[in-house]
């Protein structure tokens, strides 16, 4: 006589880890496309100083000079949408375990957060190398690499408040002994490691990233806050319970986004790529 053993189906889902954004907190969010798909922003020329001539007759401060500017459009390209249905029925027979609060949750954390952190890492690496501030890795030489990054944004009067540098698991473990952290390091640290970071390189702190976050051959990025804009036109997800089309749940979600270096602040972000 066969034995039929019993089965059961948990009521709990098991989805893989999650960290959510890497970067939001680090990317300039001053500009608004409200309305738009294409905002134009202006950057204004400087003038060196001059002498004043006391003794001219007639300007004493050296002439005029007008105003000039350059005009740098920025267009949203990224609309993206994703589309998840549980039905009724499926619902019910599965002891209720895909409930849409969860399923929301970890679409937003497994696919939304990832897609938009990897699209700003890779314009900012993109960006360093426009500007040929991409650093070919030296063998044994990180933290040196690491320093000449941050060479780059000095020369550009780039503050130090406000950088971040971005690593891979695998550039953690060249610096990590350069790395302050809690356990050699002050107060500040220890807050900046409850916040998600590893800690800090010379006042700056430093974010660990998967390696599938970084564009291909790119160990480290750097930037400051104001030059990557991080614009969101549309963020909107539902959770939809009595749609025609299906007898259950529909969730859905819209995100019109996109990722730029500001052209006033090209200087501000840099690299390390391997060989």
């Amino acid at each position: 006589m066969a034995v039929n053993l019993a089965q059961k189906y948990s009521d709990k889902l098991d989805q893989a880890f999650s960290h959510g954004s890497y970067t939001d907190d680090f990317v300039n969010k001053d500009y608004t496309f409200d309305g738009v798909k294409t905002i134009n922003v202006y950057t204004v020329t400087t003038v060196p100083l001059k002498d004043y001539d006391r003794t001219a007759t007639g300007d004493r401060y050296g002439g005029n000079n007008e105003l000039q500017d350059v005009v740098t459009p920025y267009t949203l390209t990224k609309d993206r949408t994703f589309k998840l249905t549980i039905d009724d029925g499926n619902a019910k027979q599965q002891v209720m375990a895909k409930r849409a609060g969860a399923i929301m949750k970890a679409q937003l954390q497994e696919q939304v957060a990832p897609e938009i952190d990897k699209n700003r890492i890779a314009v900012a690496a993109n960006g360093a190398n426009a500007v040929n501030q991409k650093i070919t890795a030296t063998a044994g030489k990180a933290y040196l690499d690491t320093l000449k990054m941050g060479e780059f944004l000095d020369e550009a009067q780039v503050p130090v408040a406000g950088r971040v540098l971005y690593i891979t698991p695998k550039f953690y473990t060249m610096i990590k002994e350069n790395i302050v952290t809690t356990t050699n390091g002050s107060e500040y640290a220890s807050k900046l490691i409850g916040r998600g970071f590893v800690g800090e390189l010379d006042g700056v702190p430093v974010v660990k990233v998967p390696t599938s976050y970084m564009p291909t051959k790119t160990y480290a990025v750097m930037w400051h806050k104001d030059a990557v804009l991080g614009a969101k036109q549309i963020v909107k997800t539902r959770i939809i319970t009595d749609s025609e089309m299906v007898d259950g749940t529909v969730l859905t979600g819209r995100f019109i986004y996109e990722t730029f270096v500001l052209n006033g602040k090209k200087n501000a972000v840099a690299s390390i790529v391997s060989a």
